[in-house]
């Protein structure tokens, strides 16, 4: 029976070491280029065989649903943060901020909240964990006097999509440059300006522009349409 424990164990280890290695493939793969990685190129990138990654993961769904377990979790400490803010509207720009930090700095885990609120809304676990402490924050936040009263979640939502979408058109000239139109919306959500927030990165230059263009995902599209006609 000793020597049945001892066999085992090695076993154990191995398989533990190659799922952290096939998770930290996969967070890099999905992060730098959203949830269209492969499982051929995730084990590639884990330096492991197919075979091996289907053992752990019988499709990309499972191993994403492994994956994105943290990034949950991370999203739960920041709803947290912001529900125990003395003030809403300090809560509610917390929210955003850190929500915006996350998801522009990790594509997958932007995808699989998008593509979970579109697929199965009933089963979304982000939504269930957002969507109860926004609603509070906003009706605190207009109680207080620091929210345009005619503002709701759902236009919280639409304006920090709209900012990860400037996140992403502008990531590949300026990684940092979201920041600048955050603040920008978040000057326009007041009930009272008081006056324009200084805005804490540059102004992107018209070389960074044509950059963004090229590179955008539908500006890529158009150019290899151009190409190839």
């Amino acid at each position: 029976m000793d020597e049945g424990f001892t066999s085992t164990r090695p076993l154990r280890r191995d398989a533990e070491r190659n799922r952290q290695l096939i998770l930290t493939a996969a967070r890099t793969l999905f992060a730098q280029r959203g949830l269209e990685a492969s499982l051929d190129e995730v084990a590639h990138e884990a330096g492991l065989g197919v075979g091996t990654v289907y053992r752990r993961f019988p499709n990309r769904e499972a191993l994403i649903d492994a994956l994105f377990d943290d990034g949950i979790d991370a999203i739960t400490q920041i709803i947290e943060t912001a529900k125990a803010a003395p003030r809403a509207w300090d809560g509610l720009r917390h929210f955003m901020v850190e929500m915006l930090e996350l998801q522009s700095r990790d594509r997958g885990l932007r995808d699989v909240i998008l593509a979970r609120r579109v697929a199965a809304p009933e089963e979304d676990r982000t939504r269930a964990r957002i969507k109860p402490a926004l609603d509070s924050l906003v009706a605190r936040a207009k109680q207080e006097g620091d929210l345009r009263a005619d503002l709701t979640s759902a236009d919280v939502a639409v304006l920090e999509i709209a900012v990860l979408g400037a996140a992403e058109f502008t990531g590949v000239a300026a990684p940092d440059a979201w920041r600048r139109y955050l603040t920008i919306v978040l000057d326009g959500m007041r009930a009272v300006p008081t006056g324009p927030t200084e805005l804490p990165e540059p102004p992107i230059d018209e070389t960074q522009l044509d950059a963004c263009m090229i590179g955008w995902k539908y500006a890529s599209r158009a150019i290899r349409r151009q190409r190839t006609s």
